[in-house]
This record gives structure tokens, sequence and C-alpha cells, in this order.
């Protein structure tokens, strides 16, 4: 859980670093978020694929660990 948590941290970080540099440059608030959001609807089908499966990672880490602990938890 404390590697999800710093996933969304970094991630979050990186977004308000995009944010703040734009915001530094003279841009305001509303033309920052969308530029972050044309940059996203601006990408085709096979790279929003890539993208959920970078995003799955995570997750998908975090439950195996998870199930793992737990089945080591029970056969002790």
């Amino acid at each position: 859980m404390k590697l999800l948590s710093l996933y969304f941290m970094l991630a979050f970080m990186g977004l308000l670093m995009a944010v703040i540099i734009d915001l530094l440059s003279g841009e305001t608030f509303t033309a920052s978020m969308r530029t972050i959001y044309d940059s996203f609807a601006a990408t085709s089908i096979q790279e929003s694929i890539t993208m959920l499966v970078f995003i799955s990672l995570p997750f998908v880490n975090t439950i195996t660990s998870s199930i793992r602990n737990r089945s080591n938890k029970s056969i002790k």
C-alpha cells in the first residue's frame, strides 16, 4: 500500500510541477489545465492502451504482494 501511495504522490507532483511552470510562464490556471487535458485527448487507441497498462502496474504489484503476504501468513 505504501508503494501505491508513492506512485500517486509522484504522479501528483509531476502534474503539479507542470502546472506551476505554466503559471510561472504567465499562463492562467485554466489554460494550464486545458494544456494537460489536450495532451491526453490527442492520444491514439494504442497509446491509451499502453498508458492504461502502465497505470495498472502499481495496482497489480500491490494486489499480488498482498495476496502473497496473506498466503504466507495462512501457511505459517
